[in-house]
């Protein structure tokens, strides 16, 4: 059995329906239940927040508080956490998984790392039933997120305009939703290590990404703070194609259109 924690947000939603196509027994839990008389099985904890700049409190307890709950009051199998690559913006290009840390409690954007390497930290303090997944930014049809890529399609196509705010030349790493989740399910199983980056291992400049964006859907483009380049650094993945043969299935040329068509029919409803 697996069990899913966040099951109505973006990532939890995709297991799910990717598990039951595959007729696994899944179960849901109520948003406010954490404790449970029966065994789990294997967790997937996938319950997080994009928007926990404007709602601390939100974003406490979606990615620390609610998690203590569940990991001292259930039986389990094995057990997920899903972190974020975000962790290595400070570590000056040092991304393997061993390498240490770092943040400042005074840099407002640091407040979701600390409650992620919170949550790694306690989960790293039990037993070696515990996995953690540091995931890269997803690409895959999240049609409501406040992320950067979903607003850029969503406003191209809405307000025939997209605002780009950093330089063109900014640029991050992204990893398809199909190959997240297939990794997270592997490593939930069959991990031989407690920390793995799942990410693409490449970063894709914002300038390609509007360019595709622009000739699918006609929209004008404004541009402001060019001097603002914000690169995340290269992820290290090392591990996973070592572990699992990781290939990314992703490329931008072909992959992005198609979700620019899936964000065009979805506002066409």
């Amino acid at each position: 059995m697996y069990t899913i924690f966040g099951s109505t947000g973006f990532i939890g939603k995709e297991l799910t329906l990717h598990l039951k196509r595959n007729k696994k027994k899944v179960f849901l839990p109520a948003r406010n239940k954490k404790k449970f008389k029966k065994n789990l099985g294997y967790v997937i904890y996938c319950v997080g927040s994009d928007d926990w700049h404007k709602k601390t409190k939100k974003g406490y307890f979606s990615n620390f508080g609610h998690l203590q709950e569940i990991i001292f009051n259930n039986k389990y199998k094995s057990f997920i956490f899903l972190s974020t690559t975000r962790l290595y913006i400070n570590s000056n290009k040092n991304t393997e998984e061993k390498n240490d840390l770092f943040v400042n409690t005074k840099r407002t954007n640091d407040y979701y790392n600390i409650l992620k390497i919170a949550s790694e930290s306690l989960l790293l303090k039990l037993d070696r039933k515990i996995k953690i997944v540091r995931l890269s930014n997803v690409f895959g049809f999240n049609y409501n997120s406040p992320l950067i890529l979903p607003t850029l399609i969503r406003d191209s196509i809405k307000k025939s305009k997209i605002k780009i705010s950093i330089s063109l030349n900014s640029s991050k790493d992204y990893i398809l939703i199909q190959d997240a989740m297939e990794l997270i399910l592997k490593i939930l199983k069959k991990g031989k290590h407690n920390i793995y980056n799942v990410a693409n291992g490449k970063n894709i400049k914002i300038k390609n990404i509007v360019k595709i964006i622009k000739n699918n859907t006609k929209c004008k483009v404004m541009l402001r703070n060019q001097k603002k380049v914000v690169i995340e650094p290269k992820i290290n993945i090392n591990k996973i194609k070592s572990e699992f043969k990781f290939k990314s299935k992703f490329k931008i040329e072909k992959d992005l259109p198609k979700l620019i068509d899936k964000f065009k029919i979805f506002y066409k409803k």
